[in-house]
């Protein structure tokens, strides 16, 4: 597990931290894995696609997901690249 974390702001203005898990790319969109690092192990991970990124700032936005298929597809291509 990488030991990258990111700092995401919630709709209330809350900062929450995150392990950075993996990114990895579905059908030419990159999507992100998260754990919250103050989750405990029945949490579940968090995947959210990348809308935008600035390469000058090194700033990236993301989007939360609605689709369950898409989410759990991207969940088992996550298991299978990390061996769960």
């Amino acid at each position: 597990m990488s030991e990258d974390l990111l700092v995401l702001t919630d709709e209330n203005g809350e900062e929450l931290q995150f392990e950075v898990l993996d990114i990895m790319e579905h059908k030419g969109e990159e999507y992100i894995v998260l754990f919250p690092e103050d989750g405990d192990e029945d949490e579940p991970v968090h995947i959210l696609r990348v809308t935008s990124e600035d390469l000058d700032s090194g700033e990236e936005q993301y989007e939360g997901l609605d689709d369950r298929e898409l989410i759990e597809t991207l969940y088992q291509q996550f298991c299978k690249r990390n061996g769960l």
